[in-house]
């Protein structure tokens, strides 16, 4: 599925800059910012006195620090794939909650981290609920796996080291850093290898218990992974609609549904 990319490193180095400080609440001098990126001080400095002077970045003189200005959020109120992403998905993860009585959420990447947009109920009294808003570290779920797993070679270690960079700043994880480590480990290109072959990824849960997660890639036009629909198949003493196979068949067939309406087209 890999496609040839086109270096642009200047135009990386800024994207590196903005993704950096939106998630710096306080905002970063031109020190921490090389530091974070892993770039000298005069690697960075041109590209942030163009940013600065395109208003998309606030330098404060009293701290020597820089910040995010609202510019981008003006741009993303004229253009929001994810509203459209959205908006395609709802219904589609209804219609799949009534056939697996199960519930669904659906995440993005952004910012290094996995986001989860969406969640839908079954109609069962007993659910996983996930609640919307929720952020995790990429490797810790079935989604950011999956999300990560159908991306280009190049795109996938980019944003691994993202990873790194972000965690940086939390200051708790829903994981121990043993674990978190030993996730890193087990994230190898045999894993990779086994997610593109099924299609999904198909695992216990980390975090809860009794559940198996069904995660499944949402493509759009590029050919690669926008976001991964997942179901925590909760195995109900009486009750379960489908099995966790059936289930699974079901996930698939609902998930290709919604990438060809995001302009995916299969071409293998």
């Amino acid at each position: 599925m890999d496609k040839k990319n086109y270096s642009a490193p200047a135009l990386d180095k800024g994207l590196d800059i903005l993704e950096l400080l939106a998630v710096s609440s306080t905002g970063l001098t031109q020190a921490e910012i090389a530091e974070h990126l892993n770039k000298s001080v005069n690697e960075i400095y041109r590209m942030l006195n163009t940013l600065k002077v395109r208003n998309y970045l606030e330098f404060d003189s009293s701290t020597d620090s820089y910040k995010l200005s609202y510019k981008l959020l003006n741009l993303s109120a004229s253009f929001n794939p994810t509203k459209t992403l959205l908006q395609k998905a709802t219904p589609i993860m209804r219609e799949l909650t009534t056939l697996i009585g199960q519930s669904i959420h659906l995440s993005i990447y952004t910012a290094g981290k996995l986001l989860v947009i969406a969640q839908n109920d079954s109609g069962s009294k007993f659910n996983y609920h996930v609640t919307v808003g929720s952020t995790f570290d990429l490797l810790e779920t079935s989604s950011g796996r999956v999300i990560l797993t159908f991306q280009s070679d190049k795109e996938r270690q980019r944003r691994l080291e993202r990873r790194k960079t972000f965690l940086s700043f939390e200051k708790k994880s829903n994981l121990p850093k043993s674990t978190i480590k030993e996730l890193e480990k087990k994230y190898s290109k045999q894993t990779i290898h086994r997610i593109k072959k099924d299609g999904c990824e198909i695992v216990k849960s980390l975090q809860i218990s009794g559940i198996t997660n069904i995660s499944f890639p949402i493509f759009d036009y590029s050919g690669y992974a926008i976001a991964a629909l997942t179901a925590p198949f909760l195995n109900r003493l009486h009750g379960n609609k489908v099995n966790i196979n059936k289930a699974s068949s079901i996930m698939s067939k609902y998930s290709i549904k919604l990438s060809n309406e995001l302009g995916y087209e299969n071409k293998s």
